[in-house]
């Protein structure tokens, strides 16, 4: 790999992944080019913008290595494939309807493999992917297109772990994980990381780094159900009340019961772990286990209010993310109104037509439509919702409302006499109050 800070990097794909490295790498030096299907993407990117809306307050802009040529995109893949290429980078989607897909890497891998002209190659995965795709997809299509590994081309995998939307969690901040399958990988991988990152962790090779990402992500999906399943057991428990302070010992994460698990992310990582053919069956098993499990806390939340008008607010997965994969928000919202409620929804990130798109559900408009709500349910603690005044929102909320907060976004609010507030798995949402024996 060249080692000038002036080399030229070719990044596939340009979703919040591929822009945030190459603007990083720009940063540094580096001339970077951006390849992706998306024609208003790249020309969002070319001239000076953030080339997605989906991440509102994304702190990081590279609109000064846009001016000074350094970061460029281009939906012709062949202005990537000349000798001045050598390091390619893919940060390609590897979902598809919620579901993981290798699609994508494998039309990625092989045209690179096929008409990339630069020798040696060196490909590095920095997407989410199944650690048997680095044998199955990316060896296999450059060893049928021709390639030698080890002289033609070398493979490394450095999954992307960090949190983009806040300052603290940065690339330069997070650790960074890299494993290259020859000595030639890793030494480009420690060059093109180094300037970029704090601190570079080795792993064995690229599979192994690939599970990193992965086992990451499977144990913070087992532990929201750990933390949902336990609220479903000890009912007479304030169990939202007991995660929040055992979140404060120094080796425990706080985690919450909840309606659902979303994202493309931490859901699917029972999917890409079970590529492995060790653990075959895995991903069916916990898919079920599941669906039962949040069908109980769902079942509870109907228990508690009658099936007329419900206010449902947030669709994305998560807060301040325009993303809506797998959300709980949405399931909720469409199996109310299928069991006849009248559901009206609303998300601060997301039109009213967009809304009824996804949802088949009437918009809400807030906070003045939860005046006409028999319950309100809070899915996604948004800012917008975090910043309701107390006194605005009691006045809206009938006096018979129940309000549901999934995630304890309002458990600090005194809400009066008559508006029944409860946290999803805190005291007596399932029924029973916590009680106290002196």
């Amino acid at each position: 790999m060249p080692q000038s800070r002036d080399s030229r990097i070719a990044v596939w794909g340009l979703g919040l992944i591929g822009y945030t490295l190459a603007g990083e790498l720009a940063r540094t030096g580096r001339r970077c080019l951006v390849m992706d299907i998306d024609r208003n993407r790249v020309d969002q990117l070319n001239a000076g913008n953030v080339p997605f809306s989906h991440l509102p307050r994304l702190p990081q802009r590279y609109d000064a290595e846009v001016r000074d040529g350094r970061l460029r995109a281009t939906t012709d893949a062949a202005d990537l494939m000349s000798e001045e290429y050598s390091v390619h980078i893919l940060c390609v989607p590897t979902e598809a309807q919620g579901a993981i897909d290798s699609t994508t890497l494998r039309q990625v891998a092989r045209q690179i493999a096929e008409g990339a002209r630069a020798r040696p190659l060196h490909l590095v995965v920095e997407s989410t992917v199944a650690p048997a795709w680095i044998d199955s997809v990316l060896h296999v299509a450059c060893r049928d297109a021709g390639l030698e590994h080890g002289v033609d081309y070398h493979l490394g995998a450095s999954p992307r772990r960090d949190w983009l939307t806040e300052e603290g969690r940065t690339m330069a901040s997070i650790p960074k994980v890299y494993g290259g399958d020859t000595p030639e990988a890793v030494t480009a991988m420690e060059t093109l990381y180094g300037p970029i990152c704090d601190h570079l962790v080795k792993a064995p090779d690229a599979r192994h780094a690939a599970l990193v990402k992965v086992v990451e992500n499977y144990f913070r999906y087992r532990n929201i159900l750990i933390a949902t399943e336990l609220s479903t057991m000890l009912t007479e428990y304030d169990m939202a009340a007991v995660l929040r302070m055992a979140g404060t010992k120094w080796n425990m994460e706080q985690y919450h019961p909840s309606l659902g698990i979303g994202g493309y992310c931490v859901p699917l990582a029972k999917d890409y772990l079970a590529v492995e053919p060790e653990v075959l069956g895995l991903a069916e098993q916990l898919d079920a286990d599941e669906g039962k499990l949040f069908d109980v806390v769902r079942a509870a939340l109907r228990n508690h209010s009658p099936l007329g008008t419900i206010g449902v607010l947030g669709i994305s997965y998560a807060p301040e993310m325009k993303i809506h994969t797998r959300s709980p928000g949405v399931h909720l919202a469409r199996s109310l109104a299928d069991q006849g409620a009248r559901v009206l929804v609303h998300d601060p990130l997301y039109s009213d037509e967009e809304i009824t798109a996804i949802t088949a559900c009437e918009p809400l408009t807030f906070p003045n439509g939860l005046a006409g709500c028999d319950a309100v349910v809070l899915v996604t603690p948004h800012s917008a919702y975090r910043a309701v005044r107390q006194e605005e929102l009691v006045a809206l909320l009938g006096e018979d409302c129940l309000v549901v907060d999934n995630l304890g976004a309002w458990a600090d609010r005194d809400f009066p006499a008559g508006r029944r507030y409860l946290e999803v798995g805190g005291a007596g949402y399932f029924g029973k109050a916590a009680t106290s024996h002196e």
